[in-house]
This record gives structure tokens, C-alpha cells and sequence, in this order.
């Protein structure tokens, strides 16, 4: 019996802006594409990358803080850590959109009863924006990895969220864009479902609860 849904949040509760490009690589599954839109810097796409994934890396995992992560930052454009900080915000501000459909549809579920939490690699400059406050107050549990310190795929960072919701492997439904994430998921019982499209999602997650509905029932 489902209890629990564990919901991404890019690529599935906040999307690009550009509908082309939400099928291949943007800058909610790819580093790379962060740094091209950084038209500020002054620095070639490749440039910014190859001189701060390694920052990135550490701060989506909280190796370091917000606060260091800004600094590190600042240290290798020479710019502030407030022009930095709004030079992230803009290309992410721009760039993406929250999916409303969806999330009236999500937040909808806990009066049917069901626990509701997010499961989201950020790093400390995305989670400012991709991360709203909303989201503390609607979901019963989240678990960012930049301030948690996991990671999806990996198998603690599930059941850390597991935990957080004091739920079994097999009552939690965990929803994601990418089949790797869900695989993880399912591996260690969790039930999952992909997401694709609202349409496709609504659809596909409704036949689902009146099947579950229809087996409690039978017994």
C-alpha cells in the first residue's frame, strides 16, 4: 500500500523554459549547460566549466557552504559574491518554470491521505531558486543533497528520506524524469513511476491508485 510519494524536483516539479530542450541535456540535468548561459562571465562555456565543476561538485554535496561556495566562485572570475550570486539566479530565473499543474495536482494527494516529499540534488546556487519555501510548508519531508550531503542513485539517500517519513521501502512512490533514479529506487522496493509530461503523469499515477484501490478491496 502506497503511503508516501517522493517527488524530484527538476525535470519534474520545476521545468526549462525552452519545451525543446526538456527531453535532452539543460541546465536542470547538466552542469554544462548551466555554464553556457553565463553570458556574464566573460569566459567561454568550457572555461567556466572546466575551472569550477570541481567547486560545484563539493557544494552539491555540502563538502562546502554557501558562503565558501561564493567565495570559490568570486576568487575565479574576480567579480563579488553578490554579483556572482545574482549571475546564478538570473540564468536559473530565467531559464526555468515552476510546474503549477503539477504541484496543484501533488499537493492535492495529502487530502487523500498521502505523506508527500521531495527528493532533489542541488547545489547551494540552484536550491536558493529552484527550492521555494512552499515546498517546506506543503511537503512533509524533503532531502536536498547540497544540505544533506546525498546523492541519487545512491541507496542511503533514499532511505534517508525513507526514514524521514517513517515509511517501508514498498509504501513509498518515488517520481522522477530519469529512469536511473527510479531503477535505484525500485531496487531497494520502492515502487516508481516516471515522469514525462503532466498528462502523462496524472494518467498514469490515477490508473495507478484505482488499481491499488481496487486489490485493497478484493482483500
Amino acid at each position: 500500500m502506497i503511503k508516501a510519494l517522493i517527488f524530484d524536483v527538476g525535470g519534474v516539479l520545476c521545468l526549462t523554459k525552452d519545451i525543446a530542450k526538456r527531453d535532452g541535456k539543460n541546465l536542470l540535468t547538466s552542469y554544462k549547460e548551466v555554464c553556457s548561459l553565463m553570458k556574464d562571465i566573460g569566459e567561454s562555456s568550457e572555461s567556466i566549466y572546466e575551472n569550477t565543476i570541481d567547486i560545484y561538485k563539493k557544494s552539491s554535496i555540502g563538502e562546502i557552504s554557501k558562503e565558501e561556495t561564493l567565495k570559490l566562485y568570486s576568487e575565479k572570475f574576480n567579480m563579488s559574491p553578490e554579483k556572482m550570486e545574482e549571475s546564478f539566479r538570473g540564468v536559473y530565473e530565467e531559464n526555468t518554470i515552476r510546474n503549477d499543474e503539477l504541484y496543484k495536482f501533488v499537493v492535492g494527494l495529502k487530502t487523500k491521505g498521502y505523506k508527500l516529499a521531495i527528493l532533489s540534488t542541488q547545489f547551494h546556487l540552484s536550491k536558493e531558486i529552484l527550492i521555494p519555501q512552499k515546498y517546506y510548508d506543503d511537503f512533509d519531508a524533503l532531502e536536498i543533497s547540497c544540505d544533506d550531503g546525498l546523492k541519487k542513485p545512491h541507496e542511503k539517500t533514499f532511505r534517508a528520506i525513507l526514514d524521514k517519513l517513517k515509511i517501508k521501502p514498498e509504501e513509498g512512490l518515488f517520481v522522477d524524469d530519469k529512469q536511473e533514479n527510479l531503477d535505484a529506487a525500485e531496487a531497494l522496493g520502492m515502487k516508481s513511476l516516471i515522469f514525462k509530461t503532466n498528462g502523462q503523469f496524472i494518467g498514469d499515477i490515477t490508473k495507478l491508485f484505482e488499481e491499488s484501490e481496487s486489490v485493497r478491496k478484493e482483500k
